[in-house]
């Protein structure tokens, strides 16, 4: 039971109500450059995207909040890159896929998801509010793909007073994106990007959710008459 529980304490299994799946571990990096993550042999690379978000499950009960900004492919020898195996044969494709050839995506952490320590009585087991990223994971560090939860915890949830859904993260269809419209409101906004991007788009939806909401009166100049 001892060696059970200080395996558990140096590789942290992830809870048992995660359904996510797990994409490799963490190999290198750093906080200003970002990590490198060597993803798992059953892992498909063409299935993961950039601006997908991922969570990584430090040592301490951390949990890092963040998103990939590169997919990238990797040997171990270069010579593979020069004179590539014969993999018309499956059995020799099994072999090199995830030993000699495999996958790696870049991830910039985000956020740091954490819950209160077991000693609040009052706290155990809530979230504490996102907090910013001021280290990292240690090596070999679990990758997961971000779940419904992570992404709720990160930006709140739609069927909160307020909220109002504006859409998914790339590659996470059925996970809503909400923002606080409440919030919103509170300052000046503006939706910059370049052409065809959505900006007509978003803005839309924006100003639906405070019509639907009754956050704001909404006044608009519709120079090109492009809001109907």
């Amino acid at each position: 039971m001892a060696e059970s529980e200080e395996l558990d304490q140096w590789f942290p299994r992830p809870p048992e109500s995660l359904e996510a799946q797990r994409l490799g571990i963490v190999v290198g990096g750093s906080l200003s450059k970002g990590l490198e993550v060597k993803l798992d042999p059953q892992t498909v690379i063409e299935g993961l995207a950039v601006g997908r978000y991922v969570v990584i499950h430090g040592r301490t009960g951390r949990r890092f909040f963040s998103i990939v900004n590169d997919v990238v492919l990797d040997v171990t020898n270069p010579l593979i890159e020069k004179t590539p195996p014969d993999v018309s044969d499956p059995f020799i494709a099994r072999v090199h896929q995830g030993t000699s050839t495999f996958g790696r995506i870049h991830v910039a952490p985000m956020l740091v998801l954490e819950s209160f320590p077991s000693s609040s009585s009052t706290m155990e087991g809530k979230e504490r509010e996102p907090q910013p990223v001021k280290t990292i994971p240690g090596h070999f560090s679990p990758v997961y793909e971000a779940s419904p939860e992570d992404v709720a915890l990160v930006f709140g949830d739609e069927r909160q007073p307020g909220y109002f859904a504006i859409g998914e993260p790339l590659d996470m269809a059925g996970i809503p994106v909400p923002i606080n419209l409440s919030r919103f409101v509170e300052r000046s906004a503006g939706v910059f990007g370049k052409t065809g991007t959505g900006k007509t788009f978003l803005t839309r939806l924006l100003l639906a959710g405070l019509i639907r909401q009754r956050i704001a009166v909404n006044l608009v100049f519709d120079m090109h008459n492009e809001y109907g």
